[in-house]
């Protein structure tokens, strides 16, 4: 039962100044009354009434008279079912169906902004693949001396982490490994250049253009040099792909691939080189990895290189990664390496079978000349 009858609401009518008042509203056996602070007093029949919901709230009921003159409403939650008994079930039909005609109309708003919100999400993501399809269609158009510019400067301006080495047998085994691999290249107009750094952390990037940049702590966590030679066909890939150049279109937005396609390429080498600068160097997308590892593998391939070696250093990184106390950081910022070593296996396993050369390099030697150089720069600092 709904015994209450007694509720705060409001009326509208031209005799109240403003057309509008607050009211106590009660419910009687014949209709709803309504009596204002001014002590005016408002009735409406039930067998009259012409029932409304909505408001700012949506649950505001309105009563109005046969010729819509005056209205009494109320929002509390309780009004609804109070009126409908009061009415003795009169109103109930009315009531029941203009909450469906809402419920209908807030079903369709629902559906209007959910299509809406779908519409601006593909036309995001749409816009997001169009950027990144103009990104790659604006590097096939640029020349190779772009990549070189952005490499230049960024490396120019890069804090590399440590000290460069210069020991000529500890430059020379990368330079080896380089010169094996880059007359297997995709892009035959890069030169590629060897920075060896003194550092602990375990890893090796090669920026646009060809600039390779060997960290001496992945050196020594190499068991051959071949390992090292898989790292680094798959950072000359990203270079030899052009996967620096695309990163940099993609990340500067439409504006830079249009710049790209109309030959304006001095704004897009400072804005890449800063780009290179500040963000991850290894961070490319999934399939960028993927790529760079499938060509990294062609290449050591046809250098006369046993691309396994690849998948063995993944391997050594996942087994020493939770003794080594530095960073592993090219191993850290290629993620899914179970996956990618069953992938490299697998293109290993398509190729056409020949005999590897190894590497003519004493790499016990190498390793123990970083140490020494390791061992003279402390003794520096000390």
């Amino acid at each position: 039962m709904h015994e209450e009858t007694n509720f705060h609401g409001g009326v509208f009518h031209e005799s109240i100044d403003g057309g509008r008042a607050g009211a106590e509203l009660e419910l009687l056996h014949d209709g709803v009354q309504a009596i204002t602070s001014e002590n005016q007093r408002f009735f409406v029949r039930y067998a009259d009434c012409q029932v409304e919901i909505g408001g700012y709230n949506d649950r505001m009921v309105f009563c109005r008279n046969a010729d819509r003159s005056l209205t009494i409403f109320c929002d509390d939650r309780k009004f609804p079912a109070a009126i409908v008994y009061a009415s003795g079930g009169l109103l109930e039909e009315q009531l029941h169906l203009k909450k469906k005609k809402l419920n209908a109309e807030k079903n369709s708003s629902r559906r209007m902004t959910l299509g809406f919100i779908l519409a601006v999400i593909v036309g995001l993501v749409g816009a997001y693949y169009g950027v990144c399809a103009a990104g790659v269609a604006a590097v096939e158009a640029v020349p190779v001396s772009v990549d070189k510019q952005i490499g230049k400067h960024a490396y120019d301006s890069m804090d590399p982490g440590g000290p460069e080495i210069k020991d000529a047998v500890v430059v020379g085994a990368i330079q080896k490994m380089v010169d094996r691999l880059a007359p297997h290249a995709a892009v035959s107009e890069l030169e590629f250049k060897v920075h060896v750094i003194d550092s602990p952390e375990v890893n090796a990037f090669c920026l646009p253009g060809g600039y390779i940049v060997v960290y001496t702590g992945l050196m020594k966590q190499a068991e051959q040099p071949e390992q090292v030679a898989g790292v680094l066909s798959h950072e000359m890939a990203h270079a030899t792909l052009r996967h620096g150049l695309q990163r940099v279109s993609q990340s500067l937005g439409l504006a830079a691939a249009a710049n790209l396609l109309l030959g304006d390429v001095q704004g897009i080498v400072v804005l890449g080189s800063e780009l290179f600068q500040l963000a991850a160097i290894n961070s490319y997308s999934r399939g960028q990895e993927s790529s760079a590892d499938a060509e990294g593998v062609r290449m050591m391939h046809a250098a006369g290189l046993d691309p396994l070696s690849m998948a063995q250093f993944f391997e050594i990184m996942k087994k020493e990664a939770g003794d080594l106390p530095s960073a592993l950081a090219w191993i850290s910022t290629h993620p899914d390496h179970d996956a990618r070593i069953i992938s490299i296996r697998e293109q290993v396993g398509t190729l056409e079978k020949q005999k590897y050369e190894p590497l003519d390099i004493d790499w016990a030697d190498v390793q123990e000349r970083i140490g020494k150089v390791e061992e003279d720069a402390d003794a520096e600092e000390e």
